[in-house]
C-alpha cells in the first residue's frame, strides 16, 4: 500500500483475469480507533499485459479521485 496524504491509503493490487492484470483501487482511511475503513473501491478500471502498468494506472486514478474529492 502507498500513503497518499496522511489519512488515506491506496491499495492498487491488480487481479489476474483472462490473461490480463485488471487495474482497480481500494482507497481506505484510518478510523478514530486506528482501524482501516474503506472509503471507495473502484471496480475494474482497465486491463493490462504487465502488472506494473496496472498498478501505475490504478495508483494514478486513485490519486486523481482523492484530489477531486478531498483536495
Amino acid at each position: 500500500m502507498q500513503t497518499i496524504f496522511t489519512n488515506f491509503r491506496i491499495d492498487p493490487t491488480p487481479r489476474r483475469a483472462d490473461g490480463e492484470y485488471m487495474a482497480h483501487a481500494r482507497i481506505s482511511a484510518n478510523a478514530a480507533d486506528g482501524s482501516q475503513t474503506d472509503i471507495f473501491m473502484s471496480g475494474d478500471l482497465a486491463g493490462f499485459d504487465l502488472r506494473a502498468d496496472a498498478v501505475e494506472f490504478a495508483t494514478k486514478w486513485a490519486k486523481e479521485w482523492l484530489a477531486t474529492r478531498f483536495g
